[in-house]
């Protein structure tokens, strides 16, 4: 099914709200959960119904936790510090455990240290956290924390999508 639905986005033919209208099988072209303009695209990633934007959420998050799940078995795995790839019931589901020391959806107090909890749980965030000490080039670095964080590389991860024919607002 998965499969069939994004050939039929590539095609130009997932059956829409607004494909529906034209058709003469509905009588508004509009999105029946949250009332905006359809297409595909609103679709896929853009309606702003809550159950939406929770199947987007998790469609984003399934493939950041194998990543994470990758890098945690490799070298730096002990230097991740930090994720917002979803519950730990959702990690869990993917064998993804991760040390205790790693923060789950609220960001360090060390990366903002301006920002009270309040504000540091409510901002955006990247996906994960990877810290290096600075000069390491590779090897095993399981006690990070242990070094003041003003003698780390911090490494950003973030997973993005974006449409493959047009990636153009995405790398922007």
């Amino acid at each position: 099914m998965q499969k069939r639905n994004v050939m039929k986005f590539r095609a130009g033919t997932l059956y829409t709200q607004k494909m529906a209208h034209l058709y003469g099988r509905a009588t508004s072209s509009s999105c029946l959960l949250c009332h905006q303009p359809d297409s595909q695209i609103h679709m896929l990633s853009g309606c702003q119904n809550a159950s939406v934007q929770n199947m987007v959420n998790e469609r984003h998050n399934i493939p950041s936790r194998l990543i994470i799940k990758t890098l945690n078995k490799g070298d730096f795995g002990g230097n991740i510090t930090f994720t917002d790839i979803g519950s730990e019931t959702r990690m869990a589901q993917q064998s993804l455990v991760l040390p205790a020391h790693v923060a789950n959806r609220t960001l360090p107090q060390w990366l903002l240290p301006n920002l009270s909890a309040d504000e540091l749980q409510a901002c955006s965030r990247p996906d994960a956290i990877c810290v290096q000490p600075i000069g390491t080039k590779n090897g095993h670095q399981r006690d990070i924390l242990a070094i003041h964080p003003s003698s780390w590389d911090v490494h950003l991860i973030e997973v993005k999508y974006c449409d493959d024919t047009q990636p153009e607002q995405q790398l922007a």
